[in-house]
């Protein structure tokens, strides 16, 4: 009778665990949000602003949210940085553990002066926050800057330390292995949605949220986002990435600045075909390097033109990020015409980041963006070693191929070589068309341009260069008027340098263009180097250019410099002496400087050059990065 009822209690016990574990997992919230800002740097007056979209919501029963921020000591002293209290609090120069609620934050604690770029401080703040605030669903934020796999965050007070691909494992590992994956891990910060960045927080996350290209500075639109997410707290990351994409994406076509929109991408990443798709990626490694070992020289070339005919992301000084549109590289290099079984492996890759991304955005000036970006440099001297520490490249076979395809072929120092660079007229007169042409010779060319100089005493300036292409006979042929790009700002027009050309669709007539030029920030002396990014169209009759935004490259990373009333820009040239030495050289003249007012709205068109001693003529640059030039001269009457 005794073992009867015991085994009766014992039975009754079994059926009511789930009923008990519900109603224990009943007492957790459904979301906690981790926001990790590192706003040490000169992103910490957009941060700020992000806290103070968050704080329109605020916490509640149901979600906790929760951040650590970390401010500058510089205060109001540069562009982007701020002195201003928030959420009630005063200034701080530390890291402060806050709750985000509506319209304040509440301290938890004070944790000094940390370094946002330890993962240790990761650690800490993930397993601080998760033992404080039990949930189901746990959800991570990184906001700052972002450099792809190089590293995400930049903590100013230790020397623009970051979170390497390689480092992040180690702030999550033991959290996941108590909290069970999260629901999403964003990354509010440029150049984050690539496999590498991935595959460092794929075993610790579900879903992932990033961008391929440089984000504006303003990043995520997080009112609506939170929104959402407290009026309806059961919804998953999935859901929750959708509506980061939307926000995004609406805020900048429908702000101010809407020309913003065509350069922005942001992406939902399943990190659970993170797997799969690594699987499928090796395999076009291995493929890849049998490709070019087998081909040799050939089929580097063909390896090559795929690489530099595919979109490229975080373009800048000493060779930019280097990052490259998964997608597009395997369609690119199927159209190279390689081995079936490498066609069949490019075939693989594309299906796999199909499958792994569940949502996104990408503007009129990234139309080739598929979600995921890889790390494809060209030349040595530019590739990163670090890369090989990469959670990636110790699993996967992509690192193999990169350092036979950087080292393979017999070294090539030899520029393409040009000749017989000639002119229907050296004397232009208003209203006539001169062609130009030259034989050029090289089976390796990756880049050719027609290029345009005022010819001074001393020097050179090179106004500007257009792309152009060899014929099947390798003759190189422009037409010209005596024109040339301009920007204007609806009271002055400038002849202006573009340096990068790039079409966007083939046969569409519309490109994304980089204008070399200098800010010089209200209220301040200094110039700073930018890009000016424009979109231009040569569908009508006249061409027509749209301002994106503006970027500083400042080695790994990028920032958007967002012009205000009182700025001054003014065009960057290159300028080249009679020894070869080149330097940059731009007009302090108030004539050739452009002053931000509230209504400038940038354009680019074309203006007629003044009367003057010109060169014309190609530069071509071969897949090694050699660069041949013939020029030959030329007077505008």
């Amino acid at each position: 009778m005794k073992s009867k009822l015991t085994a009766i209690i014992l039975f009754a016990t079994i059926c009511m665990l789930p009923q008990l574990m519900v109603a224990q997992d009943s007492g957790k919230a459904e979301w906690t949000l981790m926001f990790y800002m590192d706003a040490d740097n000169d992103l910490e007056a957009p941060q700020l602003n992000d806290l103070e979209e968050i704080m329109a919501v605020g916490s509640t029963a149901q979600v906790n949210l929760v951040v650590l921020a970390d401010r500058s000591v510089k205060g109001d002293d540069e562009r982007g940085y701020t002195n201003l209290p928030v959420g009630g609090l005063k200034n701080w120069t530390t890291a402060k553990l806050m709750v985000i609620e509506k319209g304040k934050l509440r301290e938890l604690a004070d944790w000094g002066e940390v370094n946002m770029g330890d993962p240790a401080t990761l650690k800490k703040f993930l397993q601080t926050v998760t033992g404080q605030f039990p949930a189901k669903k746990y959800g991570l934020i990184f906001g700052d800057h972002g450099a792809g796999w190089v590293g995400i965050v930049s903590d100013g007070s230790a020397d623009g330390d970051s979170l390497t691909s390689a480092e992040l494992p180690a702030g999550f590992k033991e959290v996941a292995a108590q909290t069970g994956k999260f629901e999403f891990i964003g990354f509010d910060a440029c150049l984050m949605a690539n496999l590498e960045a991935a595959k460092a927080v794929a075993p610790f996350g579900k879903t992932m949220i990033a961008s391929e290209e440089v984000e504006p500075a303003n990043g995520w639109n997080y009112t609506p986002v939170i929104t959402a997410l407290t009026k309806n707290p059961q919804i998953d990351g999935v859901t929750l990435g959708k509506y980061v994409v939307d926000a995004f994406r609406e805020f900048y076509l429908h702000s101010q600045r809407d020309g913003i929109a065509k350069g922005a991408t942001l992406s939902v990443i399943d990190l659970d075909k993170v797997s799969a798709l690594e699987t499928a990626f090796s395999n076009l490694g291995i493929r890849n390097q049998a490709f070019i070992k087998a081909g040799g020289r050939n089929n580097w070339i063909k390896t090559s033109r795929a690489r530099s005919h595919t979109e490229e992301y975080g373009k800048g000084d000493d060779g930019g990020s280097q990052l490259y549109d998964l997608v597009d590289y395997a369609e690119n290099l199927k159209r190279e015409q390689p081995d079936v079984d490498t066609v069949k492996a490019a075939d693989a890759v594309i299906a796999a980041v199909k499958s792994a991304i569940l949502y996104k955005t990408s503007g009129e000036a990234r139309p080739r963006s598929n979600g995921l970006s890889i790390y494809f440099p060209n030349n040595p001297q530019t590739a990163n070693g670090d890369y090989l520490n990469t959670p990636l490249s110790l699993t996967g076979k992509w690192a193999p191929f990169l350092v036979d395809f950087l080292n393979l072929p017999t070294p090539d120092t030899q520029a393409p070589k040009i000749e017989n660079v000639a002119t229907t007229d050296n004397d232009i007169a208003q209203n006539d068309v001169i062609t130009v042409s030259a034989q050029v010779k090289a089976d390796d060319i990756e880049d050719a341009t027609f290029v345009l100089a005022e010819l001074n005493d001393n020097e050179q300036i090179i106004i500007g260069e257009i792309p152009t292409a060899p014929d099947e006979k390798g003759i190189l042929r422009e037409e010209w008027d005596g024109s040339w790009f301009s920007i204007s700002d609806g009271k002055k027009e400038l002849i202006c340098p573009i340096t990068n050309f790039e079409e966007l669709e083939d046969a569409q007539d519309t490109f994304y263009v980089e204008v070399p030029a200098q800010v010089r920030l209200r209220g301040t002396r200094q110039w700073r180097d930018v890009t000016l990014y424009f979109y231009l169209d040569f569908n009508e009759q006249e061409v027509v250019g749209e301002f994106v935004y503006a970027f500083a490259f400042n080695g790994k990373q990028a920032r958007e410099i967002e012009l205000e009333v009182g700025d001054a820009i003014r065009p960057v040239y290159v300028s080249i002496d009679r020894n070869g030495d080149a330097q940059l050289v731009a007009s302090n003249d108030a004539n050739d400087i452009f002053n931000i007012t509230q209504d400038t709205d940038l354009t680019v068109g074309s203006l007629d050059v003044a009367a003057g001693k010109y060169l014309i003529g190609f530069t071509v640059t071969d897949l090694a990065g050699n660069i041949g030039e013939q020029f030959t001269e030329v007077t505008i009457e």
